[in-house]
C-alpha cells in the first residue's frame, strides 16, 4: 500500500471486531433488539470511545468507555459499524449498550498518479451501494473472492480513482470515480462480504458517478451529493 491511496483487506477479509467485548450473540436473548448502524466513533485522549454519531445524525453516549486495538490516534473519529441496544436512563436520555464494533475500511478518492503500480480493476460482487444520510460517505457492500493461503503477501487492495470532473452549463459538476481493486494473489474459492466507505467530504461536485468492474461486467452507479 503506497501513499495511503488504498486499504488492504487481510487474509479471509474478516471484519475486525476489535473492541474489548466478545462478538455479539445472534440468539433470542437480551440481544434480540440489536440495532446496527454505520457511525463515527469518537476516541478521546485516552484512546477510549465514550460516544458515537450515526449516519442519521444521532449522537449516542455508550454505557461505558470502550477501546479497540485499531484505535491508535487520540482525539480522532473512526468509521465503524455499531451493534447495540438503545437504552434509556431514569431521565429518559437514550444511550447505547454496545454488543459489538466492526471497523469499516474508508478510502479517499485520489488522482490516477497516486497509484504508482497502476489501476487494477479485478472484479468484485456488488451487493449494495448507498449514500449515507449525512452525505459524508458512499458505502459499498462488496463480495470479494477469498480462500485459505499460506502466502502472507496475499490480500485484497481497494482504492478509488478520481477520474474526471464534468462541468455543465447550469454550473453543476459531476465527479466520475473508478473503483480500484487488486485481487493481490488471494485465492478465489468463495465469496465473503465486506463493507467499504468512500469519503465524499472533499468531493467538490453535485453528483458522483462510481464505476465498478463486477463479475457480470462494468456497473456505474450515480449519487446526488447536493439535492
Amino acid at each position: 500500500m503506497k501513499r495511503k491511496q488504498t486499504v488492504c483487506l487481510a487474509a479471509l477479509l474478516a471484519l475486525v471486531a476489535g473492541c474489548t467485548m466478545d462478538a455479539y450473540d445472534k440468539g433470542e436473548g437480551s440481544y434480540s433488539l440489536l440495532r446496527a448502524d454505520f457511525a463515527e466513533a469518537y476516541v478521546g485522549e485516552d484512546l477510549k470511545m465514550r460516544y458515537f454519531i450515526t449516519d442519521e445524525g444521532d449522537s449516542l453516549p455508550v454505557d461505558k468507555p470502550y477501546s479497540a486495538s485499531w484505535w491508535q490516534t487520540p482525539d480522532s473519529a473512526y468509521r465503524t459499524l455499531m451493534y447495540y441496544a438503545l437504552m434509556e436512563n431514569g431521565a429518559n436520555y437514550p444511550y447505547a449498550k454496545l454488543m459489538g464494533i466492526t471497523r469499516v475500511p474508508t478510502v479517499v478518492p485520489h488522482r490516477q498518479f497516486f497509484f504508482e503500480e497502476g489501476i487494477k480493476t479485478d472484479p468484485v460482487g456488488l451487493e449494495s451501494a448507498w449514500l449515507s444520510s449525512n452525505r459524508r460517505y458512499l458505502n459499498l457492500g462488496l463480495l470479494l473472492k477469498v480462500g485459505t493461503t499460506d502466502d502472507e503477501n496475499a490480500y485484497h487492495s481497494i482504492g478509488v480513482v478520481a477520474d474526471t470532473l464534468l462541468a455543465y452549463p447550469d454550473s453543476t459538476h459531476t465527479l466520475r470515480l473508478q473503483l480500484h481493486h487488486d485481487q493481490g494473489g488471494m485465492p478465489e474459492y468463495y465469496s465473503q462480504r465486506t463493507f467499504v466507505s468512500i469519503s465524499t467530504r472533499d468531493c467538490q461536485a453535485d453528483t458522483i458517478q462510481l464505476t465498478l468492474n463486477t463479475f457480470e461486467g462494468p456497473v456505474t452507479k450515480t449519487f446526488l451529493l447536493n439535492p
